[in-house]
């Protein structure tokens, strides 16, 4: 079976469809591989955009505020559905494409994939010189702890693989990356740990530059 990223997130919570739909709209904005010749990307990134306003408004409370929120949501998951699935057809099965994106990439079917997309990526600078905090909200499902990748730019343009950066591995869900250039930017990713059989399921990409 071919790779694809995941195309129905209707399952998902109100929260986790925000963040996935956010780090997915990022990851294509500007992206060399994939050409939205329909507007997918342009309409979703409007869905998404009002969704975030909707969800925001329901702290209100109002059954009017949750019915607006919910119609948003409807919305969303279809234009993201459409979005999706031009990726899928424009990557054709390639992974490296495919993890570009920003969304998660589909388990596969030869073995239970238990980890998701992380939740709440962070990159911050850290007090001390040439170090950088990176953290991720801690998983209900697993405690494997999480893979944070990084890419150094003395080395070069970052693979579009993320798999071929450089790898942390936490047993928590935060860590101080140390040792990195002042002054440098920097590229980073996370991924929560299943087991050794499961595909990493990356963040989208952030940059920030290392302070002193």
């Amino acid at each position: 079976m071919a790779n694809k990223i995941i195309t129905n997130y209707s399952n998902y919570t109100d929260e986790d469809l925000s963040l996935i739909a956010s780090q997915g709209i990022k990851g294509c904005t500007g992206n060399a591989y994939f050409t939205f010749v329909n507007n997918e990307l342009k309409e979703a990134t409007a869905a998404e955009d009002a969704y975030f306003k909707a969800l925001s408004g329901i702290v209100t409370g109002t059954r009017t505020a949750v019915t607006a929120k919910n119609v948003a949501r409807e919305n969303l998951l279809e234009k993201i559905k459409l979005l999706t699935t031009q990726i899928n057809i424009q990557a054709a099965g390639d992974l490296q494409k495919l993890q570009t994106c920003g969304f998660p990439v589909g388990k596969d079917p030869k073995h239970h994939q238990g980890m998701g997309v992380v939740a709440n990526f962070k990159v911050e600078r850290s007090t001390n010189a040439g170090t950088m905090k990176v953290s991720v909200k801690k998983p209900i499902y697993s405690n494997r702890g999480t893979i944070f990748a990084f890419w150094d730019p003395k080395y070069g343009e970052a693979p579009a693989n993320i798999n071929d950066w450089f790898w942390r591995h936490s047993n928590g869900h935060k860590l101080v990356l140390k040792g990195l250039s002042v002054g440098k930017t920097y590229f980073f990713a996370a991924a929560y740990k299943g087991s050794d059989k499961d595909t990493l399921i990356w963040s989208a990409v952030v940059s920030k530059m290392v302070g002193d």
